[in-house]
């Protein structure tokens, strides 16, 4: 029989996109080409670094103030996406990856131009990758199924039917905010990131989350096992614990906004294509031509 251990869970993490849009301008003055920072009008806490916002002018014209080198194609254009590191000012600075953008350094920077007259814009966050949070050290995730009593006076038993269901739960972390202490080698959001998304007012507080009970390749009987849970949630409370020579620790609670979903594969293979019937897939060049795989 196969036994499972606590340490065989994670938690991801993926920003959510609540579909709210916030309006502001960028003047000349609020663009450093040379640091390849900008800045806008915005309330505190509203963008979080990490977020992965589309930037998009609202007159039509191209999003002057971003080189051309941001975009794949290697052409300004009107719109965008990019991740975004927010330091203490305020300031913004667009990156390549959610790594980068996290560590905030130079790699990975998006460069910037000078411009002379103001554009108006509109920063909507939209949806990133799942990014594994660092350092949990527990979680609990609750199901309560609500009953509506539909007994009647000639009834001899108590009548329910079933109703519905909601969840919550909560996630313990130790308590850091550097990304390369966080446990993982790349793409771990840092416990820090919940406090400051319970703060967050214009975009919400909203986050996608996949709990893992079994992971893949932790179950030595089938390296492809994994069991979690998949669900939306919003932040309702976010505490702190510090205490002298103890470990200082991260409490959140939370609640479901939608269904909660059990997740099950037994011996899964996982990178594959699904195909509505039993046609080929053909390479557009022959020989040594190859399907490549995201995952």
């Amino acid at each position: 029989m196969t036994v499972f251990l606590g340490n065989n869970g994670r938690i991801r993490l993926r920003r959510a996109t609540p579909g709210r849009t916030f309006t502001s301008l960028v003047d000349p003055g609020d663009v450093n080409a040379a640091k390849k920072r900008f800045s806008f009008d915005f309330p505190q806490e509203m963008l979080l670094t990490g977020d992965r916002l589309q930037i998009k002018s609202t007159n039509g014209a191209n999003l002057a103030f971003i080189d051309g080198s941001g975009w794949d194609g290697g052409s300004q254009l009107p719109d965008g996406t990019w991740y975004i590191y927010v330091d203490e000012l305020g300031g913004v600075c667009l990156y390549d990856t959610f790594a980068n953008a996290l560590n905030g350094q130079s790699t990975g920077k998006i460069t910037l131009a000078a411009i002379t007259t103001a554009i108006p814009i509109e920063v909507t966050s939209v949806q990133a990758e799942y990014n594994v949070l660092g350092l949990v050290t527990s979680f609990e995730l609750n199901n309560d199924r609500d009953v509506v009593d539909v007994t009647v006076l000639s009834d001899e038993f108590r009548k329910n039917e079933s109703g519905l269901i909601s969840g919550n739960g909560s996630i313990s972390c130790e308590f850091h905010y550097d990304p390369d202490a966080a446990g993982e080698t790349v793409d771990t959001d840092v416990p820090s990131y919940l406090h400051e998304l319970i703060l967050r007012q214009k975009l919400g507080a909203e986050f996608d989350a996949e709990l893992y009970i079994v992971d893949r390749g932790q179950n030595a009987e089938a390296v492809n096992d994994f069991f979690y849970f998949e669900f939306k949630g919003i932040v309702t409370n976010a505490a702190i614990s510090l205490g002298s020579g103890q470990l200082t620790l991260s409490n959140f609670n939370f609640v479901t906004t939608g269904p909660i979903l059990p997740k099950l594969g037994i011996g899964v293979i996982t990178n594959y294509v699904l195909k509505e019937d039993t046609d080929r897939i053909l390479l557009e060049q022959p020989g040594s031509g190859k399907l490549e795989i995201e995952d």
